[in-house]
C-alpha cells in the first residue's frame, strides 16, 4: 500500500493541514483504505508546533522508504531555509522527477523556492515578495500565481490561506 508521508519540524504550522488530516480519518474508516498515512521526521524525536504542540514522527526520514510513497506532505514553519531541511527537500526534488506527488503549503514553499524548484512551474505561496525577498536562489517570478493554491502536475502549492483547496488538490490528485 501506497503512503501519504507528512514531514513534521519544529514550527510546523500545525493548523494547515487540518482539512487533508480530516478526510485521510474517513479514508481511514474504509475496510480497505487507498493509502496509509504517517508522519516523518528528521529523526524520531519529537518536534514542537508553531502552536506548542509536542509531536513524535512515527518514522525517521532515515527510514522512509521511497519506493512506498503516494505522497509528500510539507507544512509551513519557519525552519524551511536552515540546513537541517537540506535532506527533505533533496527527497521532494527527487519525488518531484520521479512524478510523485510532493504539496508544500505556506514556509515549506520557500524551502522548494530555495532550490529552484518553482523557478520553471505554475506555483503559490503567501506572496510573491515573500519568496523573491528571502530566497536568493528564487527565479520564478514570471510562474508565481496570485491564487491560494496551484496545481502543476505532481506539484502543490499554496499560500497560508489556502489548506481548503490545498487539500482538495491533494485527495484530487490521489483520487
Amino acid at each position: 500500500m501506497k503512503t501519504i508521508y507528512m514531514y513534521v519540524q519544529d514550527t510546523m504550522a500545525d493548523w494547515e493541514h487540518g482539512y487533508l488530516m480530516q478526510v485521510l480519518s474517513l479514508q481511514n474508516m474504509l475496510k480497505e483504505p487507498k493509502v496509509s498515512f504517517k508522519t516523518v521526521g528528521r529523526t524520531k524525536n519529537s518536534i514542537r508546533t508553531a502552536s506548542g504542540i509536542t509531536l513524535v514522527p512515527d518514522i525517521s526520514l532515515d527510514e522512509l522508504d521511497v519506493t512506498t510513497v503516494a505522497a509528500l506532505v510539507l507544512i509551513g514553519g519557519d525552519t524551511w531555509q536552515e540546513k537541517e531541511q537540506a535532506d527533505i527537500l533533496k527527497l521532494a526534488s527527487e519525488l518531484l522527477q520521479q512524478g510523485i506527488l510532493v504539496a508544500a503549503i505556506c514556509g515549506a514553499t520557500l524551502g522548494l523556492a530555495d532550490l529552484g524548484l518553482l523557478n520553471e512551474r505554475p506555483h503559490t505561496s503567501n506572496a510573491s515578495f515573500f519568496l523573491s525577498e528571502m530566497s536568493q536562489n528564487y527565479k520564478g517570478q514570471d510562474y508565481y500565481q496570485e491564487a491560494t493554491a496551484v496545481r502543476d502536475g505532481c506539484l502543490i502549492t499554496a499560500s497560508s490561506a489556502g489548506s481548503l483547496l490545498w487539500a482538495r488538490y491533494i485527495i484530487e490528485y490521489l483520487n
